[in-house]
């Protein structure tokens, strides 16, 4: 059985999604029948979100942003920003205009030494905030630093009118 699912939504098909700690996106029927694996990152997928095409975009811990291609291929849309790795992908949300914001939870505490559990407990403990908030642009294939210092954020979405961002930063306890 399948174990660690960290974030859950519908998909644009009415299915129920989740990533789990095997690496593998799953959806099922709401009524929790037709459990299927959609797809295994070969990594941790923390957090997801759905494009303006339906294209599943996944936060993952260990490889970065992600896509699901249509021809069911994952590619890597963000792994660095600047030059500087992203260390710790955790959560996305895409905006109207196909721009995607994610967490990078933590610069110091690394889920491929710790694993992801461990690396968020030490980070927290730790106190180091060394999280932060990016976008990435598709249209533009660029990724940037929106927000530093934060201590372990670990949510983030979008306001209605996308005029606001807002952040679930797990080490302070605060959105």
């Amino acid at each position: 059985p399948e174990i660690g699912p960290e974030h859950i939504d519908f998909g644009p098909d009415g299915k129920l999604y989740t990533g789990v700690l095997s690496g593998a996106v799953l959806h099922m029927n709401p009524d929790g029948s037709a459990l299927e694996t959609v797809v295994n990152t070969g990594g941790r997928p923390l957090g997801f979100d759905f494009d303006a095409n339906g294209r599943l975009v996944i936060a993952d811990a260990l490889r970065g942003l992600l896509a699901l291609e249509s021809d069911g291929r994952v590619r890597v849309l963000a792994n660095s920003v600047g030059g500087d790795p992203i260390r710790y992908a955790d959560a996305v949300t895409v905006a109207a205009d196909g721009r995607m914001v994610l967490t990078d939870a933590s610069q110091r505490m690394s889920p491929q030494r710790y694993g992801t559990f461990n690396a968020a407990l030490f980070d927290i403990i730790e106190q180091s905030c060394t999280g932060r908030v990016l976008e990435f642009d598709p249209a533009a294939n660029s990724t940037r630093i929106i927000a530093t210092g934060l201590c372990f954020p670990n949510g983030v979405a979008l306001t209605a009118d996308e005029q606001s961002l807002i952040v679930a930063e797990t080490g302070t306890y605060r959105v």
